[in-house]
């Protein structure tokens, strides 16, 4: 993953999971690909776009938030942390902190979801 890239995402967190908005330990975080890899989506020219990646608390896909994405998919999906292989992650609103419907753009902000 670029380091710009990189940079841009955890400046959007703030320090804090992008899930539920907890502190984040920086050796306990996630950098969470909402079109999964594994899902077709390492051959997608924006697999690492800021408006693919969230910052979740958690290492590895069993543990904290990223853990709960990746164990509870339909969930997931319904809040937008997890995208369908076809989609485009920068037109997927995503719930942030459990209570703010953004889109996430490639820029490395939030932008407000029209409703």
């Amino acid at each position: 993953m670029p380091s710009d890239t990189r940079r841009l995402v955890l400046t959007r967190a703030g320090g804090r999971c992008e899930s539920c908005a907890g502190d984040l330990d920086i050796s306990r975080y996630s950098l969470h690909h909402r079109r999964p890899k594994g899902m077709g989506g390492s051959r997608a020219a924006d697999l690492h776009s800021p408006a693919n990646l969230l910052v979740l608390c958690g290492r590895g896909n069993a543990d904290g938030c990223h853990g709960h994405v990746h164990g509870h998919p339909i969930a997931a999906r319904d809040a937008g942390m997890l995208v369908r292989r076809a989609a485009d992650p920068a037109r997927v609103p995503v719930l942030i902190h459990g209570a703010r419907l953004v889109l996430l753009a490639i820029d490395g902000t939030y932008a407000e979801e029209a409703r």
